[in-house]
């Protein structure tokens, strides 16, 4: 079951008795425990969870399991970690794997069992997952991408009680898009100094870029802007800042080729006589960044952007070769916007 899919059911207070939460995005994780926890555990009572781990031994588990509950309604048991779902097992393991799925069709109603996994992926085609999945409800926390931000951004901006204008969206979505791995966590903390930053719940672009300014990718994202709008000064400024800040030329370099890849391609597909509402389909993108791209594909010749994609390519080979010119990448820049 999905993040959004199983929030919805603690939302409409469907609780299962069984809840395995695993994934990459330990931000999600998290999220959905403490929502489950405050509806399990509503007077937020300490003495009525009880905790284990890889260490722990799998029947005093199954004994806490059977234990009533003395002064809440609900025993709450939640292990973290546990060995039995590892790849590789032990012979003990195996007796404690199959003792666990013995148990399961016998848990009493006054108890959960809240099982988190941070380490490995989980074969989803093991007897243990299965059973699992039979008696309760298996909670996938994927790490998301920009694509698939949207029902997290918005909810969260609810929570925070702000909204972002239309150019405000895209350029979030826009800069989410440029960085190498999505942190929900990290993204919260930038949201939630918007609400510090301004006393203002109707976000612009802006203040947008004024908040997460001083983070390298969102700069990099800037560095381009500058580029497409043929600032050079702008960008040469904020090329400065990228190795200023110890950012490695070739994660730079990858950048701008990821970026001006994507130019080409629209240039292409208008030439094709492709609308936005298109193109946005076919390369996977929001209309609202695919409608930026166009603007900025019309400030350039195709000619320019295959013979700076030509140029970036011999830069990459010359930077992985050991070149070490200073103004390697910079010449590129300046050509780029003449």
């Amino acid at each position: 079951m999905k993040y959004t899919e199983a929030l919805k059911q603690l939302q409409r207070k469907k609780i299962s008795p069984i809840y395995l939460i695993y994934g990459e995005e330990t931000y999600l994780a998290e999220k959905f425990l403490k929502t489950l926890l405050s509806i399990v555990n509503p007077q937020n009572d300490s003495e009525a969870i009880q905790y284990f781990d890889t260490s722990s031994d799998m029947k005093a588990l199954l004994q806490a399991l059977d234990s009533s509950p003395f002064f809440s309604e609900k025993n709450i048991i939640i292990a973290n970690d546990l060995k039995i779902f590892q790849d590789k097992l032990s012979e003990k393991d195996k007796r404690d794997e199959q003792d666990f799925i013995n148990y399961l069709p016998t848990l009493p109603e006054y108890s959960i069992l809240i099982l988190r996994y941070h380490k490995n992926k989980i074969d989803k085609r093991r007897k243990l997952f299965k059973s699992i999945d039979k008696y309760g409800s298996i909670i996938e926390c994927e790490t998301l991408n920009y694509w698939n931000i949207n029902d997290w951004l918005n909810a969260r901006l609810h929570e925070l009680n702000l909204r972002f204008d239309r150019e405000a969206y895209a350029y979030f979505i826009e800069a989410v898009k440029s960085m190498d791995k999505i942190s929900l966590g990290f993204l919260d903390q930038e949201l939630v100094k918007l609400t510090l930053y301004t006393d203002d719940k109707f976000i612009n672009r802006q203040t947008l870029e004024n908040v997460f300014s001083t983070i390298p990718e969102i700069s990099a994202f800037r560095l381009w802007d500058s580029l497409c709008e043929k600032n050079i000064s702008i960008a040469l400024e904020l090329f400065l800042i990228q190795q200023s800040s110890g950012v490695h030329p070739l994660r730079l370099l990858a950048f701008l080729v990821r970026q001006i890849r994507q130019l080409w391609q629209v240039k292409i597909y208008l030439s094709e006589g492709q609308n936005i509402k298109q193109i946005a389909s076919t390369l996977k993108l929001h209309p609202f960044i695919t409608e930026k791209i166009v603007k900025q594909a019309n400030n350039f010749s195709l000619q320019c952007i295959e013979r700076t994609l030509h140029k970036l390519a011999v830069a990459d080979y010359k930077l992985k070769t050991g070149s070490n010119e200073p103004a390697l990448i910079e010449n590129i820049l300046i050509e780029f916007c003449q």
